[in-house]
């Protein structure tokens, strides 16, 4: 997880009589740098964004569209069947018959035969396809589900991503400012150092902490760049926008979240990847069903008509036939057997399967709650320790204005007082984040609310 780093200010103080310049006691809280020719992009833009062209749910979508003709070929077995066929044959010469006391011989076979064909076959009585039809629109329930479940999964990525891209952003600002400050206290620092009131070991310690704060600028902008990217592939646009700090406080929670018991319930009912593995034990008990269905016998109607341009015997050049056709498999050489051996395996698994997400459910939910819950025990502790830091930088400068503490004893404490700030403004972080997650796990992140699932 990235965490933000945000100051809100620090302490800087000065001898008195080093310097023209008046002292500062703090800098107000910093403003996110500018983004240059960049606009921003707000959390719900990039969610939007990502509904619309995310690669992964176009392709989610396509699956879910090939989907949905599982029923159209499982209907297509009891739809009528019908094929037509022609054919031409080229023969050395004509064939053909003289009866007596016939005016015109028969022609038996003529030198450019040809002929066409026309069969149609309907399905009547075929036991196979009654679960088959079922199995298919159950199919496609699960596909999507399972299509709901990865868009989901795709917006929740973009919101983390967002979030550290968000935080990385302020980080870079917050470090900007600090190189500011840092530059200062070397000049600062140096002054003293002439005059005389500063040890060298005072400018030799600015000197380091400028260096140090040059470094976290460019690891900063490395990194804020390195998450625009990740954002900017997600939404499968370039890299020419900025993102904004999300406005508000973190998502409001359902009341279910607050019981352990009715969180995990929820989760199971509103998850989609729950309802699906439900779904797919129910397929697997269709598909055994279908495998008894084949020992019953299947009843076919079928036509055939033909034409050629010979008559032959018959004098007919036309000709067409109806009837039943009822086909019984009484032995396949244990196929059917077998089947049945796999099918109830195969339900074995799919129970199985079922009560392996449940649990990983169940725990993610228990997980997802003891995060949010330590998350918020460490935001408020963060709060107070940033009150004690205030505290003991305010009497840190007094001292030091009186005379009581050194140079380096009151940078030490303005940066307790920045690393009490920035663990506060990381704990926010974490109660936003962990309780996105709390909302994934029960089944109820959907920024959007434009499902995948028919209604």
């Amino acid at each position: 997880m990235i965490i933000p780093v945000l100051l809100s200010s620090i302490l800087l103080t000065q001898a008195p009589g080093v310097s023209d310049r008046p002292v500062q006691t703090s800098i107000p809280a910093p403003k996110v740098a500018p983004a240059g020719a960049f606009p921003l992009l707000s959390l719900e833009e990039a969610i939007a964004l990502a509904e619309k062209q995310n690669p992964s749910l176009d392709a989610a979508r396509a699956r879910l569209q090939q989907s949905r003709e599982l029923g159209n070929k499982a209907w297509s077995g009891y739809l009528p069947n019908i094929t037509a066929s022609g054919s031409y044959t080229r023969y050395p010469r004509d064939v053909s018959f003289e009866f007596p006391g016939a005016t015109d011989p028969i022609t038996l076979q003529q030198k450019d035969q040809l002929g066409g064909q026309l069969t149609a076959r309907q399905a009547l009585i075929v036991p196979t396809l009654w679960p088959a039809i079922k199995n298919a629109y159950l199919g496609e329930k699960a596909a999507a589900l399972t299509a709901e479940n990865t868009r989901r999964e795709i917006l929740y990525a973009v919101a983390q991503s967002y979030l550290g891209a968000a935080s990385l952003r302020e980080a870079l600002a917050v470090n900007e400012q600090l190189l500011d400050v840092r530059r200062g206290f070397e000049r600062d620092a140096e002054a003293r150092f002439q005059a005389g009131d500063a040890e060298k070991l005072a400018v030799l310690r600015a000197t380091l902490d400028r260096k140090e704060a040059e470094q976290a600028v460019v690891r900063s902008r490395n990194a804020y760049a390195i998450a625009r990217s990740a954002l900017a592939a997600l939404l499968a646009r370039p890299v020419d926008f900025d993102v904004a700090p999300p406005q508000g406080n973190a998502v409001a929670l359902p009341t279910e979240a607050g019981d352990a018991e009715g969180a995990e319930k929820t989760a199971l009912d509103r998850r989609p990847d729950a309802a699906a593995a439900r779904i797919n034990v129910d397929v697997a008990r269709g598909g055994r069903k279908q495998i008894l269905f084949e020992y019953l016998p299947n009843l076919y109607a079928t036509g055939n008509y033909s034409a050629a341009n010979t008559a032959g015997l018959t004098g007919q050049s036309t000709n067409w036939t109806a009837g039943l056709t009822l086909s019984w498999t009484l032995f396949d050489g244990g196929l059917r057997e077998a089947n049945l051996r796999e099918s109830s395996g195969k339900i074995a698994e799919a129970n199985a399967n079922l009560r392996g997400l449940e649990e990983k459910i169940r725990d993610e939910v228990r997980k997802a709650r003891s995060e949010l819950e330590s998350a918020e025990v460490n935001l408020s502790t963060a709060e107070e320790r940033v009150k004690l830091a205030w505290e003991s930088a305010r009497l840190a400068k007094q001292n030091f204005d009186a005379g009581a503490t050194t140079y380096l004893q009151v940078t030490d404490v303005n940066a307790a007082l920045a690393n009490a700030q920035l663990s506060a403004v990381a704990e926010s972080l974490n109660v936003r984040l962990s309780r996105l997650t709390l909302m994934r796990a029960m089944g109820l992140f959907d920024p959007t609310g434009h499902t995948l699932v028919q209604p």
